[in-house]
């Protein structure tokens, strides 16, 4: 690989042709894509946002497959920023000029700055390429890189029914605090909301926010059912 530069916007919405080193400490994860966001990896398809809790805003998304690596971006509390394909990778390659956008660029609650990869359906020579200069930016620009498996099955079924309670909305104290206690130990979703003394359906509810908070922990392999067993945060008394 030849002549890597970065293409981002800067403050001033002006498109930015940088070279890696350039950008060390530029926070390009709460910037707009460079232009008009593309199809995952040049494929045709529905462009689509996904809504965040994390950013109280919309991450751009190319595909299905990045909005779900978007949806578990958003549950991971070590991240603080979600940004949606912000920068362009322009290169000299081993067949001609090269661009490409990285998926997501994040920022985690210490400050750091991380690349996410989507990983593809299927490994081949342009996306090891795309991966070696990723990688090269990163080492450039003190960033990490992260590449992630799309979620699948219960897992995906579970982040996705728990992301539906993912908005902020008023919850009393003691209304919260009374359904954490109901699962000092271990015990069905159900049995545990009608025992903590709040209406049923309010309860029931509350848990589902409450394991989106990462105040309450289920089993991830099981389905996210008012029979699925969940736990107080930090273990079970």
């Amino acid at each position: 690989m030849h002549d890597v530069r970065v293409c981002y916007l800067d403050e001033r919405e002006q498109l930015v042709s940088a070279a890696p080193a350039d950008l060390v400490g530029v926070a390009v994860e709460e910037r707009r894509p460079p232009s008009e966001p593309v199809a995952f990896h040049g494929r045709p398809g529905k462009l689509s946002d996904c809504w965040c809790a994390t950013t109280k805003g919309h991450v751009v998304c190319g595909s299905l497959r990045r909005r779900r690596v978007a949806l578990e971006l958003d549950f991971d509390p070590e991240i603080a920023w979600i940004g949606g394909e912000p920068v362009e990778l322009h290169w000299e390659g081993a067949q001609g000029r090269r661009r490409w956008r990285p998926d997501f660029v994040v920022r985690t609650v210490t400050g750091a700055r991380q690349v996410v990869l989507v990983e593809p359906e299927k490994r081949g020579p342009r996306w090891r390429e795309d991966l070696e200069v990723t990688r090269h930016v990163a080492v450039a620009a003190g960033w990490q890189v992260s590449v992630r498996q799309v979620p699948e099955g219960v897992r995906l079924a579970n982040l996705e029914w728990a992301a539906d309670y993912r908005q902020a909305v008023p919850v009393a104290a003691a209304e919260r605090e009374a359904v954490v206690g109901a699962f000092r130990r271990e015990r069905p979703i159900g049995e545990g909301a009608r025992a903590s003394g709040v209406p049923y359906v309010a309860a029931l509810d509350l848990v589902y926010r409450l394991v989106w908070q990462h105040r309450l922990e289920i089993d991830w392999d099981r389905p996210l059912m008012p029979r699925a067993m969940a736990w107080r945060a930090g273990g079970a008394a």
